[in-house]
């Protein structure tokens, strides 16, 4: 029995989903020369974050992570855990759509 959203194995490829894909096939040159059109439309736009917007929410994110240990160690601390324990309490932020895709 597989993974829910797993299919088996087809040639050799790993498929994820349900459904069977439409195309095992690559991009076409027109789609190519498209998906750059759209890249061009969508930087043109002010779409895509800047670098010192990154920076700011790599910088964001790295503080937020420091409030969170901070947090975990006080509640620790307060559940009455001894300080070894309180050091080794730990915690870990992870991040999702738009940012963890890199869009």
């Amino acid at each position: 029995m597989g993974s829910p959203g797993l299919s088996s194995r087809n040639n050799g490829q790993r498929r994820l989903g349900i459904s069977e894909p439409i195309s095992l096939g690559g991009p076409t040159e027109y789609d190519v020369i498209k998906t750059h059109e759209l890249e061009k439309f969508l930087q043109e736009a002010g779409l895509y974050e800047s670098k010192e917007e990154a920076v700011c929410r790599e910088e964001v994110l790295g503080r937020l992570d420091q409030i969170v240990k901070n947090w975990v160690k006080i509640i620790s601390r307060a559940k009455g855990l001894n300080e070894q324990l309180v050091q080794e309490a730990n915690a870990k932020i992870f991040t999702f759509g738009s940012y963890r895709l890199g869009v």
